[in-house]
Parts: C-alpha cells; sequence; structure tokens
C-alpha cells in the first residue's frame, strides 16, 4: 500500500479544500486547519483527490469525527456519517448554549430581584 498522502497530488488536494472553505465547517476556527476527506480516501479511491470530496475542519473537530464518532481513523467513514456528526455538534451546541442563555438569564434576575430589594 502505498502512502498516497505523501503525493503532490495530496498536498495540491488539501491546499485547494483548504482554501476554498477557509474555516472549520464545525466549528468556525481558523486554527490548526485539516483537509477530511467526506468519503473515506482509503475506501473511496477514485474520489481520494477530488476537491468536492473534502471539508476543512480544525484539528480538535476532525480528531472528534474520527475517535469519537466514528471509534477510529482508520474506520469506513461517508458523507452521510459526516453530515450526521454536523448535526450532532449542531444540536449538542445549540443544547448549550440555550443552557447558557437560560442560565445568564436567571443570574441577571437575581441580581435584579437583589438591587431592587435595596
Amino acid at each position: 500500500m502505498s502512502n498516497w498522502r505523501k503525493k503532490r497530488e495530496y498536498r495540491t488536494w488539501r491546499a485547494h479544500v483548504i482554501r476554498r472553505d477557509k474555516r472549520c465547517l464545525i466549528c468556525g476556527t481558523i486554527k490548526n486547519r485539516h483537509a477530511h476527506h467526506l468519503d473515506h480516501a482509503s475506501y473511496f479511491i477514485s474520489l481520494r483527490f477530488r476537491t468536492f470530496n473534502g471539508v476543512c475542519l480544525c484539528k480538535d473537530c476532525h480528531m472528534n469525527f474520527h475517535c469519537n464518532f466514528k471509534n477510529s481513523y482508520r474506520e469506513k467513514c461517508t458523507q452521510k456519517d459526516f453530515l450526521n456528526f454536523a448535526e450532532l455538534f449542531k444540536y449538542l451546541f445549540s443544547v448549550s448554549l440555550n443552557y447558557v442563555a437560560k442560565n445568564i438569564k436567571i443570574q441577571i434576575n437575581e441580581v435584579r430581584n437583589e438591587t431592587s430589594t435595596f
């Protein structure tokens, strides 16, 4: 098995994906950007260097997808897996934002109640 990640074609693909998306498509950061294959490059060889088969992710989101969502970098993944991951992230993020917003409202109301008693 050749190491296709050492080929110029891979480096070009990676640069195009990162340049196109500019930031992590999950969390929005511009730090530590990786190019992620939507359809696993080892299983879908004909799509390996096609830019439409890649998205920009930060290192943390890339690791979370492969290690926590799919259990391994070696496990076969597809576009559907990535979309499910993105939906899960969006849901968890909205739940956490709602939780934070609710707690901020509670704290603001507590402060208002304390200051109105003076």
